[in-house]
C-alpha cells in the first residue's frame, strides 16, 4: 500500500530565510522555492531549506535529498513530525558559476501508522509532492561589487572598461593583466602596455625599470632624472664615474666606504674614499674629521701618541703637549701625570717642576731621598735636622747655608766654623778657599796666598804671597804721602 507524503522545497543562505517570492513566507505551497538572500554568486554559502509534510503517518521521520542538476549534493534527515504536521530542513551550498537546477527530495521515509506499526518505504514508494525544484542562474563577481559579471562594464574594477582591456589585449578579469605589479589602469596611465610586463623590452620590467618606455634605460642610480647609462656621475657624488674608476671607489654609492664622509670631500681632504680609515690609526677618516686629527697621519701632532690613543686620553691631536706644562702627551700619558693639566695634583707647582706631581702635599724634595721636603726630617740631607738648622739660624733646604763650600754639618763637626758665615775669621778669604789651601779659616793672621785662577777656572802656577802684598802697599802709599807733602809746602812758600 502506498503511502503519500508530501515536501515543499526552500533554498536559502546560511542568514534566515528570506522569500524569492511573496507566497513563500513560512510554510508555502509545494510550488514555491525561495533562498536565503535574492543575491548571492558564485563561491558564496547558500544555505538550501526544505519543509516536509506529513499527511500519512501519527509520526514519520526520514531523509531528504537535495540535488543540483540532478546531482546528489547533500542529504539531511528529519524525525518525530506528526501527523498534519511539517518540519523545516536545511543544507549549506557553494554554487559556481551557471544555470542551476535545485531540487529537494524525500528519498526515504520511516513512519509510525496509527495501529502503532512502523513502516519504512523508499524510492518508488514514495509518492504525492515528494520533489521540489528551482531554477537558478548564479552569475561571477569577479571583482566583488556585488554587480555579477554579465551585467558590469568592468569586471576586474581596475578603471578600465571591459572594452577598452579588449582593445589593449589585456585580461578583462585580472586587474594587472601582465603581473607586473601595476594595475592596467595605471599602466596605460603612464605610458606602458597592460598586457606586456616589459614594455620597452629591455629586460627590466616595468615596475623595475625606471624608464619603462625607454628601451636605452632602465635604472637611475641618483634619482636626477637621467638613465644611469647616460649619467656621467651615478650617484651624483661630485665625482664623475671615470674618476671614480680611476680611484677605485663606487660609482652608484656617494660614500663608497661607508665612513660618513663623501668620496668628493674624501678626494679633495686626500683621505682614500675606498678605506673607512685611511691612515690606519684606528680612527674612522670621520672620526679624524670630528676630532680635528689628520686622516693621513697615524699621528697628526708628531708626539709619539697615535691619533687614537689620543681621542682615549682626551688630548688634542695638533698639540703635542696638550697642557702646555713642558711635558710631552705621550710622556704623560706613559707615566703617572695628567696630560690634561700642567698641575695634576693641584699643589700650585706644575708638573715638570713638581717632584711629586700626583701628591699634593709634596712639591720638592731637596737631598733627592725620595722623601718629600715636607716629610723629611733633615730635608737637604745635611746631617742637620730642619728644626735644629732653623735654632741655628740656617737655611734647612742648603746643606751650605754660607755658600763657602763647607756643609754645615762639616762646619760644626769638623772645622768648627761658623756654617752661617761664609768667612769666619773675617780675613777676607772664605772658610772654605782656607781649608783647600791649608790656612786656619778661624784665625785672621793666617792668610793664604792668593790663587790667581783663568776664565775656565783652571789654577794658574803664579802665586803672590799676602803678606808682601799689603807691605808693598804700605811703602807706595807713604812715599805717595811724602811726595804729595812737599809739593804742597812749595807752593805755599811761593804764594807767601
Amino acid at each position: 500500500m502506498q503511502k503519500v507524503v508530501s515536501i515543499l522545497a526552500i533554498l536559502l543562505l546560511v542568514l534566515a530565510p528570506v522569500p524569492l517570492y511573496a507566497q513563500s513566507v513560512g510554510f508555502v505551497p509545494s510550488s514555491g522555492v525561495w533562498f536565503s538572500k535574492d543575491l548571492f554568486f558564485e563561491g558564496d554559502q547558500v544555505k538550501l531549506y526544505a519543509v516536509v509534510v506529513n499527511n500519512s503517518y501519527e509520526s514519520m521521520g526520514g531523509v531528504v535529498g537535495f540535488y543540483d542538476n540532478s546531482q546528489l549534493i547533500g542529504e539531511v534527515t528529519f524525525s518525530g513530525i506528526g501527523f498534519e504536521q511539517a518540519e523545516q530542513v536545511s543544507f549549506l551550498w557553494t554554487p559556481g558559476e551557471g544555470d542551476h537546477n535545485v531540487s529537494a527530495r524525500v528519498i526515504q521515509v520511516n513512519g509510525i501508522t496509527e495501529e502503532g506499526t512502523n513502516e519504512n518505504l523508499s524510492g518508488g514508494d514514495i509518492s504525492g509532492t515528494a520533489e521540489v525544484i528551482t531554477n537558478r542562474f548564479v552569475d561571477l563577481d569577479t571583482d566583488g561589487d556585488d554587480v555579477g559579471n554579465s551585467v558590469d562594464e568592468d569586471d576586474d574594477n581596475d578603471g578600465l572598461t571591459d572594452i577598452e582591456e579588449s582593445e589593449w589585449g589585456s585580461d578583462p578579469l585580472r586587474e594587472d593583466s601582465d603581473g607586473d605589479s601595476i594595475p592596467d589602469k595605471d599602466e596605460v596611465d603612464q605610458g606602458t602596455h597592460p598586457a606586456k610586463a616589459d614594455t620597452d623590452g629591455d629586460g627590466y620590467s616595468d615596475k623595475a625599470d625606471r624608464f619603462p618606455a625607454d628601451g636605452t634605460e632602465w635604472s637611475d642610480n641618483d634619482r636626477d632624472g637621467l638613465g644611469d647609462n647616460s649619467d656621467p656621475d651615478d650617484d651624483n657624488d661630485g665625482l664623475s664615474d671615470v674618476k671614480e674608476k680611476e680611484i677605485g671607489s663606487d660609482s652608484f654609492d656617494g660614500d663608497s666606504d661607508n665612513d660618513g664622509l663623501g668620496d668628493k670631500e674624501e678626494v679633495d681632504a686626500g683621505s682614500d674614499p675606498t678605506r673607512a680609515d685611511t691612515d690606519g690609526d684606528g680612527l674612522s677618516d670621520t672620526q679624524e674629521k670630528e676630532f680635528g686629527s689628520d686622516p693621513t697621519n697615524k699621528d697628526t701632532d708628531g708626539d709619539g701618541l697615535l691619533d687614537n690613543k689620543e681621542m682615549e686620553a682626551e688630548t688634542s691631536p695638533r698639540n703635542p703637549d696638550s697642557d702646555n706644562d713642558g711635558l710631552g702627551d705621550k710622556e704623560e700619558v706613559d707615566g703617572i701625570t695628567s696630560p690634561l693639566f700642567a698641575d695634576s695634583d693641584a699643589d700650585g707647582v706644575n708638573d715638570p717642576d713638581d717632584a711629586f706631581p700626583m701628591d699634593k702635599t709634596e712639591q720638592y724634595d731637596t737631598d733627592g731621598d725620595g722623601v718629600g721636603d715636607n716629610a723629611d726630617e733633615d730635608a737637604d740631607g745635611d746631617g742637620i735636622a730642619n728644626d735644629k738648622e732653623i735654632e741655628l739660624g740656617l737655611n734647612p733646604l742648603a746643606q751650605d747655608t754660607d755658600e763657602d763650600g763647607l756643609h754645615d754639618n762639616h762646619e760644626r763637626e769638623v772645622t768648627g766654623t761658623n756654617p752661617a758665615i761664609s768667612d769666619s775669621d773675617h780675613d777676607g778669604v772664605i772658610d772654605g778657599k782656607e781649608v783647600e789651601l791649608g790656612t786656619d779659616p778661624l784665625s785672621a793672621s793666617s792668610v793664604p796666598d792668593i790663587v790667581f785662577e783663568d776664565g775656565d777656572g783652571e789654577v794658574k802656577d803664579q802665586v803672590v804671597d799676602f803678606r808682601g802684598v799689603l807691605l808693598f802697599l804700605a811703602v807706595v802709599s807713604t812715599i805717595g804721602l811724602i811726595i804729595f807733602g812737599g809739593l804742597y809746602v812749595h807752593k805755599r812758600r811761593q804764594i807767601v
